[in-house]
């Protein structure tokens, strides 16, 4: 019997290896994943924060789970009818199908930024170590630049951190990060600590609303003490290239902007003929998927019943909910193949914990509410007997006890990812470039009007250029070099499509089409420009 697990998150690692260590020979489990690594997610933003390092979040899924078939690969398909899924694979991604006879679907689920306007365009995430290191550097690369600078308003900008979302993650997240930048000030000299400003926007009408009012109430006034602003019943309008727009009017002027919100079904369970709800796989009571026998699923990726003293409610998409419905999913495959009759899932959770940073933490474990620096120490307990691996436990069970002797390092551990090709929104009045700027882009207007301003042209005339939609700017000082000589504004809210500058330098030297366009061009329209 073939048992196929997709996804190496909390479901599909702990269904692996429940089912690794009560499975009969005659059972054949094997694991798929885009990742060859289980990620501790809770950490995250631990690990943005420089608390602790990458290779402390995560754990190998071979050393996890060494008696089951691991197969690192992108799943493309799932063939229901004909018990097969088909998967990407190796350096030339070929396509292989592979055949189950039970298959357990725990993939989770992605992140969806089409939710407000802009805010995939301008927005960071938390779901991954790429997104936690990216975060991080973007941060201090803010604080480099605003120790810096002369421009208040751009000073003002690089200092203001929006975290959407005042959930756990969304909690977390701003704690952490909070922290980190107050340890690390004292090495910027030019920027003062009522200059760094942390904001949550938060759509319901208390923080960790999961946690009841009171402890939302207890996490704002701390909050509040560590110069973080809330926006309660505040939903996150728009965002553009400098601003986040709120429901309630409010315009806060930000480079940055973390989203911890926007959750949907991934496009493999969308394509598929699963049954859905709320954008989740529809279940039994054992885990099955509606409508198949040997379809089961678990985790964020479905919408599981559970039993509360007698009460039918939906399990919450959370880790200690995962593992338990994992145990669970593991036992009934194995009952199943032996046709006795399977284990309906029940469970009551033992708690919530959250970190506010700066060794404060919240929850409930069972009817006891918890606060303060109690709170951060048993939050830190649970966690370390949460991780799954022994050694992982040690590295960051150190790192934690380091934390008290020593400084965070305020270091750039990589550039930052500069995207090829991307969207930029522009709201009126906003300067995409200003005159002697190093060019970093050529620009296509996708919607509105931008006008550029040259001030330096033979017969000393100031010379302007309107650029509405289908046209171009940007291109002239890449390809000639030097710097910008003009200064673009947008003239109303717009959007532009931006390559950045070695790109679009690739491309209109490499197609004979675009360099005779440019070599016309350029020429012709700025004819007057000294």
């Amino acid at each position: 019997m073939k048992v196929l697990i997709l996804g190496g998150g909390f479901g599909g690692v702990y269904c692996a290896k429940r089912l690794q260590k009560i499975k009969q020979s005659s059972i054949d489990v094997e694991l798929i994943s885009d990742n060859n690594y289980f990620i501790f997610q809770p950490l995250l933003p631990e690990v943005a924060s420089g608390t602790i390092s990458a290779s402390d979040a995560v754990t190998p899924i071979r050393q996890m789970l060494p008696n089951v078939k691991f197969r690192n690969a992108e799943v493309l398909d799932i063939d229901l009818k004909n018990k097969s899924i088909k998967i990407l694979q190796g350096f030339r991604r070929r396509q292989h199908k592979i055949f189950y006879d039970h298959l357990v679907i725990a993939i989770g689920q992605e992140c969806n930024l089409d939710i407000i306007p802009g805010l995939k365009h301008h927005s960071l995430t938390m779901r991954n170590l790429k997104d936690a290191y990216n975060v991080r550097n973007h941060i201090l690369k803010c604080l480099e630049l605003a120790d810096v600078t002369q421009d208040k308003k751009l000073k003002k900008r690089l200092l203001n951190m929006v975290v959407v979302g005042g959930g756990f993650f969304g909690v977390e997240t701003a704690g952490e990060l909070k922290e980190m930048t107050d340890r690390l000030l004292p090495f910027y000299k030019n920027v003062r600590k009522e200059e760094l400003k942390f904001f949550i926007v938060e759509y319901s009408k208390s923080l960790l609303p999961e946690l009841g009012p009171e402890i939302g109430e207890y996490t704002q006034q701390v909050f509040k003490k560590r110069n973080i602003k809330i926006y309660l019943n505040t939903a996150l309008k728009e965002v553009s290239k400098y601003n986040a727009i709120l429901s309630n009017g409010k315009i806060i002027e930000t480079n940055t902007l973390i989203s911890t919100i926007g959750s949907a079904a991934s496009n493999l369970v969308k394509k598929s003929s699963l049954p859905l709800k709320y954008g989740r796989i529809v279940t039994n009571d054992f885990l099955q998927v509606k409508g198949f026998s040997n379809v089961w699923a678990l985790g964020d990726a479905a919408i599981v019943p559970n039993f509360v003293n007698g009460k039918e409610q939906y399990s919450p998409p959370t880790a200690q909910f995962a593992v338990r419905q994992a145990k669970n999913l593991a036992k009934n495959i194995i009952l199943k193949s032996e046709n006795k009759n399977l284990r309906k899932f029940e469970y009551t959770s033992k708690g919530s914990l959250a970190s506010l940073g700066s060794k404060i933490g919240v929850g409930r474990v069972f009817i006891f509410t918890i606060k303060g620096l109690l709170g951060w120490i048993i939050w830190r307990v649970f966690y370390l007997t949460f991780i799954p691996s022994v050694s992982t436990k040690l590295r960051v069970l150190f790192s934690w006890i380091l934390e008290f002797f020593v400084p965070r390092k305020a270091v750039l551990t990589e550039s930052l990812n500069k995207k090829s090709v991307s969207y930029e929104l522009y709201k009126k009045g906003d300067v995409v470039f200003e005159e002697g700027m190093i060019a970093d882009g050529f620009y296509i207007v996708k919607k509105g009007e931008f006008e550029n301003v040259f001030r330096k042209t033979k017969d000393g005339k100031i010379f302007k250029k309107i650029y509405k939609a289908g046209s171009h700017f940007g291109s002239r000082v890449i390809l000639e070099g030097g710097r910008r000589t003009g200064t673009i504004t947008a003239k109303k809210d717009s959007e532009v499509l931006k390559i950045d500058k070695d790109s679009f330098k690739v491309l209109a030297e490499s197609f004979p089409v675009l360099s005779k366009y440019f070599n016309d061009y350029l020429p012709k329209t700025f004819k007057n420009l000294n």
